[in-house]
């Protein structure tokens, strides 16, 4: 992306970023957003089509940069997947009232993007044997059950996370003693001592 471009995707981001936590994402408008941001509103549509998607894309944008940290992580899985996921965390915790918010609302949009984001992990994890799925279905093709595996996860998460964001201080360690006690056995999340 051309430094300009770049330039203005970040105020965009940034602009989507502070009004959604003050405002819910169906209230916001381009021309409000284009103008937070200080670009045309032709600018606006070069990077998404809709106030909700450009919310959607300064969120997993952040999400993208803490999957890429997973995926160099050379840390055994189990210690890889526990940092990243208290990153996670302290991402959501940074943007507590949009997600709370947005979350509680039945999720919409936001429930579908955190899916789309951990199902993705869980699948990269697993297609580069960092993951090692060990059950097995009946009748069943193994692709079927890794893909079911990650969509259980993913969908999981999500529903968690907008328990724990129901509380009125949601604090990491809660989650995470609450997150470790469900998470399956195949799931690495017990680092190596």
């Amino acid at each position: 992306m051309d430094p300009r471009k770049q330039r203005s995707r970040d105020r965009l981001y940034a602009a989507a970023l502070d009004l959604a936590a003050e405002h819910p994402i169906s209230d916001l408008t381009v021309t409000q957003l284009a103008e937070a941001a200080g670009v045309h509103r032709s600018t606006f549509y070069e990077h998404a089509d809709s106030p909700e998607a450009l919310v959607e894309a300064a969120l997993t944008a952040e999400l993208d940069v803490l999957r890429a940290d997973l995926l160099k992580d050379r840390a055994d899985a189990a210690t890889a997947v526990s940092t990243v996921t208290e990153a996670v965390l302290r991402h959501i915790l940074d943007h507590v009232g949009l997600y709370r918010r947005e979350l509680a609302d039945g999720g919409g949009g936001l429930h579908a993007m955190l899916s789309r984001h951990f199902r993705g992990t869980t699948e990269t994890l697993l297609e580069r044997g960092r993951v090692e799925l060990d059950v097995t279905v009946a009748g069943m093709p193994r692709s079927d059950v890794a893909d079911a595996a990650a969509r259980f996860l993913a969908d999981g998460t999500v529903g968690i996370i907008d328990g724990w964001l129901r509380h009125p201080s949601p604090r990491v360690e809660d989650f995470l003693r609450v997150y470790e006690a469900l998470l399956p056995d195949w799931w690495p999340h017990r680092p190596a001592a």
